[in-house]
C-alpha cells in the first residue's frame, strides 16, 4: 500500500513505515490481523493485551485531536477495530468460534436440527434428563439440587474445552477434518453456557 501522504510504500501497519503517517483502516481485516497475530486458538491473554495497549498508544483519537479531519477519522475507525479485536479474542469461547467462522464454520447461525447434528446421541439423552432434573428441582424449590447440576455441568464443560482444544491442535496441525470435532465441542459449550445461566436465574429466584 502506498502512503496518502508521503507517497511512499506504507507497509501493512496502521501506521505509514516510512514516514509514520496513519493509515486507513481496512474493514475486511480480521480481527487476528487488526492485531497483528496469528490466526491461532492458542493464543495467550497476555500476547492480546500487549498488542492492544501497543495499537492503542499509537492510535487513540486523543493523539489525533490537532490533525486534520481524514487523520481523525482514520484514528477512530482504527480505533474502534482495534477495541472489536480485542474483546473478541480475549474471550476463548468468542475467539474459538470466530476462528471457526474464518475456517468456513459459522456455528452461530447453525441452530435446529443443523446444529443438533454435530451431537452425539448420548449427549442429546443427557440434555434431556438434565432439563427434566432442572425443571423439577425448580418445581420443588431444592436449591442444594440445582447446585449439584451446576456443578455438574461445569465439570462436563471442563471436558469440552478440553476436547476443543484437542480439535483446534488437529486442525492448525493440518487436520481440516477436525473443524467437525470444533464444531461439536462448541455446540456442546454453547448447551452448557446457556444452561448455566438458566441455573444461575433460578439461584436468584430462589434466594429472593
Amino acid at each position: 500500500m502506498i502512503c496518502w501522504s508521503c507517497q511512499r510504500e506504507a507497509g501493512t501497519g496502521p501506521l505509514c513505515a516510512a514516514c509514520g503517517a496513519i493509515q486507513p483502516s481496512r474493514p475486511q481485516a480480521s480481527h487476528f490481523e487488526v492485531l497483528g497475530l496469528p490466526a491461532s486458538f492458542f493464543l495467550e491473554p497476555s500476547q492480546i493485551e500487549q498488542r492492544f495497549k501497543e495499537l492503542n498508544k499509537k492510535l487513540h483519537p486523543d493523539r489525533f485531536a490537532q490533525k486534520d479531519p481524514r487523520e481523525r477519522r482514520m484514528s477512530l475507525e482504527w480505533t474502534t477495530q482495534v477495541n472489536d479485536a480485542r474483546r473478541t479474542l480475549e474471550d476463548p469461547l468468542d475467539r474459538a468460534t470466530y476462528l471457526a467462522k474464518l475456517s468456513g464454520l459459522d456455528v452461530e447461525k447453525e441452530s435446529g436440527p443443523s446444529a443438533m447434528r454435530r451431537l452425539p446421541p448420548d449427549f442429546l439423552e443427557q440434555v434431556m434428563e438434565d432439563r427434566e432434573e432442572l425443571e423439577q428441582a425448580r418445581a420443588e424449590k431444592i436449591l442444594s439440587r440445582v447446585r449439584a447440576l451446576a456443578r455438574d455441568i461445569d465439570e462436563r464443560s471442563s471436558e469440552a474445552f478440553g476436547s476443543l482444544e484437542e480439535a483446534f491442535k488437529a486442525f492448525e496441525a493440518g487436520d481440516r477434518a477436525a473443524l467437525d470435532r470444533v464444531g461439536a465441542a462448541l455446540a456442546m459449550l454453547k448447551y452448557f453456557s446457556r444452561f448455566q445461566e438458566e441455573v444461575e436465574a433460578i439461584e436468584m429466584a430462589f434466594l429472593e
